[in-house]
């Protein structure tokens, strides 16, 4: 059992969190014998605070005794258990992972460099060079899955001067994984057969990047239209 005087502290601190670092403070510069007893009486706030202060006086031994004790309490609290990746998690990741690939193989192909792509655009005001893919080396996220409008929007692209274009997959929100779709967005004069963009998806009002589209059902097909594409505005 604690003595009188010791319980009566333990419960005012209790009470008055506020009073715990004061306390500590002046106890430990009193030399007041903590026991683990008492130690173990302490939130967690506080036994980190005395913690503190035992390592700014060199004081070893309750040095040792508090990280015991924290790591006792550590031990004690449930873990975390990391999520599974759902379904849709793999096939996005599995997606950016194949568009980021084909992104690679077109900047072999082509100088699509952000130098070169400024050196291209001298002259056009506000120009910002695209980095083809993401600075995780995956394709990027669009603007469409980041404000929650569809389950999957994921897209590699490049400018040059005021021109856009883009290759990337498609799925609307509570749709089966099979009903994706790949894209390629580009200015109507470089794409061949291209349509309205919005004649073809569902683009919850935002702006695209350009202004006519071709969809395709498998990624060969669309990575050859994007070729096709980059090859002009790459010229």
């Amino acid at each position: 059992m604690l003595p009188l005087f010791y319980a009566g502290t333990v419960r005012a601190l209790r009470r008055f969190p506020d009073m715990t670092f004061r306390v500590i403070t002046r106890e430990l510069e009193n030399m007041v014998d903590w026991t683990d007893d008492r130690i173990a009486e302490l939130s967690d706030s506080g036994l980190k605070n005395l913690l503190a202060n035992a390592e700014r006086k060199s004081v070893d031994d309750l040095v040792a005794r508090c990280q015991a004790e924290l790591e006792k309490r550590n031990a004690l609290k449930p873990r975390k258990v990391a999520k599974a990746r759902t379904g849709l998690k793999d096939f996005e990741h599995e997606m950016s992972s194949q568009l980021a690939t084909i992104g690679r193989q077109m900047a072999e192909k082509y100088d699509l460099s952000e130098e070169t792509a400024k050196a291209k655009s001298a002259g056009v005001k506000g120009f910002r060079a695209h980095k083809l893919v993401g600075g995780d080396g995956q394709a990027k996220l669009g603007g469409l899955q980041r404000a929650g409008f569809v389950a999957v929007d994921r897209y590699i692209s490049y400018r040059c001067g005021n021109d856009i274009v883009s290759l990337g997959v498609f799925l609307p929100k509570n749709q089966d994984m099979s009903e994706h779709k790949f894209f390629v967005i580009a200015p109507q004069a470089m794409l061949d057969g291209g349509q309205p963009v919005d004649a073809i998806r569902d683009n919850h009002g935002q702006k695209q990047s350009a202004d006519s589209a071709l969809m395709f059902d498998d990624l060969e097909a669309a990575a050859a239209a994007f070729d096709k594409v980059l090859a002009r505005i790459a010229a």
